[in-house]
This record gives structure tokens, sequence and C-alpha cells, in this order.
């Protein structure tokens, strides 16, 4: 049984007030349609027309028939207004909220979007600006032989294995991942490095303002891989990389940094060659030593 909405209290609700507004006019089955609607917008969001027929107990043409009495041409167009109600922020579930929207139950559709979304982050990244500007990071980072890397939350992972694979190369590199207490210890660490890479997306937060502030006090030279140069952080950075994370306001898609950082791991591989392959050599010995097959 759905639950009453939710709406009546909020202010500013312009789907609660028309859904309420039609509501006055329309048969007992439309009513209970789009009440279910505004009492449960995520799953109206997520479902095909079919899907909230049976959640509902009724068909697929009396919710077409609902979502059309409510003034929209189809679920497509609903489901847009629901996104808006339900996503205006910019929370992990806004913008999951935001990347549902026209994709419905279908897998091949998310499949699609995903592959949409990347085909748009990796066009940018090949663009002469962004070349440019990974050229200009590989200067900065070249002449440094210890770095850090700094990630928080998903970029975390990107961090580790970015600092994994210069470590390989020849290049020792701290990881700056810990979030609250952790943190202040690992940048503890930063005074013996030769140059910061930061990987921070959105508005800056405090971890990222602790770590950009103690680059700052020890005059390390600062890559900064984000999403806008328009960001806080941007301004203390010694290069900008700009790297999108799919279409803004969906869910953030991470294929695009990783390719960036790769990109910069081969090109400082290349740049010391003889050390790059020594590392690799003696990671090969000493993988002997415990038996562990290369990976």
């Amino acid at each position: 049984m759905a639950s009453e909405p939710a709406t009546e209290s909020k202010t500013g609700d312009k789907l609660g007030q028309r859904i309420r507004v039609r509501c006055r006019g329309l048969s007992p089955s439309l009513v209970r349609v789009l009440r279910f609607i505004d009492a449960n917008r995520f799953e109206a969001l997520t479902k095909s027309a079919v899907e909230l027929g049976a959640a509902i107990g009724t068909s697929d043409a009396t919710v077409i028939r609902a979502v059309q009495a409510l003034g929209y041409e189809g679920l497509k167009d609903l489901k847009s207004a629901l996104a808006a109600s339900f996503g205006q922020g910019q929370s992990a579930a806004d913008n999951m909220a935001r990347t549902f929207t026209g994709i419905g139950a279908e897998r091949e559709a998310a499949v699609d979007r995903v592959l949409e979304d990347h085909r748009d982050a990796f066009e940018a990244l090949s663009s002469s600006e962004t070349r440019l500007q990974i050229s200009q990071a590989v200067d900065l980072l070249a002449p440094a032989r210890q770095l850090g890397v700094f990630g928080i939350g998903p970029s975390s992972y990107l961090a580790r294995y970015f600092a994994l694979q210069l470590s390989r190369s020849g290049r020792p590199t701290q990881v700056f991942d810990g979030s609250g207490a952790p943190l202040p210890d690992q940048l503890l660490q930063m005074k013996e490095l030769n140059a910061l890479v930061m990987l921070a997306y959105g508005r800056p937060y405090k971890e990222a303002t602790a770590c950009i502030s103690e680059a700052r006090r020890l005059r390390k030279p600062i890559v900064l891989i984000t999403d806008s140069v328009e960001k806080g952080l941007a301004a203390h950075a010694s290069v900008v990389v700009t790297v999108h994370r799919g279409n803004a306001g969906r869910v953030a898609l991470h294929g695009a940094t990783f390719v960036c950082l790769e990109a910069i791991t081969l090109a400082l591989a290349t740049l010391d060659k003889t050390v790059a392959i020594e590392s690799l050599e003696r990671l090969n010995e000493l993988r002997k030593l415990v038996g562990k097959a290369p990976q």
C-alpha cells in the first residue's frame, strides 16, 4: 500500500501542486495513479509504465492516461519533472536521480547512457587545450623524484593506482587519502616530497583545502585534476588539468580521469626510460623472492 503524499507540507513543490489540482476532476483510477507517483517519486522515476501499473494494481495504459491527464505527453516527460523535483541539489542521490531520467528499466539504455557520457568526456580529454594541460603537468612533475597524490572517496582508489604505477616506474609516491583524523598524519610526510598531484572535484572541501594549504606552506608545486577551473582550489594550483567526469549533474564516471593518469604515468616514464625499466626489473626480482607471478 502506498503511503500518503508527502507533498502537502512542501513549499515550492510545483509538481505536487499540479497533481493536487488535476486530481480534482479525474476518475478514481487515475487519481490513484497520480497519488502513487506523488508519494513514490523515486520509484516512479526508475520504473516503466508496466512496472508502475503492477505496483499500483492497474494497467500500464491507465498509468499513461494518468500521466497525460497531468499535462505531460508521456512518461518520459513526467520523469524529467520528477528528476527536477527530486534532484535539484548536488548530492549523490540527486545525481543518480537525474541519471535515471529517460533510462527506465532498460539495461541497454543504461549502458548507452554511460558510453555516451564517456564519449563526451574523452572528446574533451583529447582536445588541444586539455592535451596542453597534460603536457604542462608532465613538465612540472618531471624533475620530482618523490611525489604525493591526494584523493578522497572514490578518487582515493584512483590515487592509489596512480601512486602504484608511479612507484613501479621509479618515482616513490605518497598517497594522501585519509578522511578526517588519518589525513593530518599523512600530511606530515609532505615535507619529503617534491610535488603534489590532487584529484579534487566539485566544491572545495576541508580535506582538499587542508592538503593544498600544507602544500602551499611547504612551497610544493601542485597539479590539480578537476572538472572546472572556476573552483576555489584551482586558484592555488601550479597547473590545472580539466577532466570531465561524464555529464554534469549525473553520476560521476571516472574513466577519463583514469586515462589522464595513465597518460601522465607513461609520459613521465618515457622521460627516464632507464630508471623505469630498472625499477620494473627489480620488481620482478622481488616477486621471485616471494614466488609471485608477474602482473
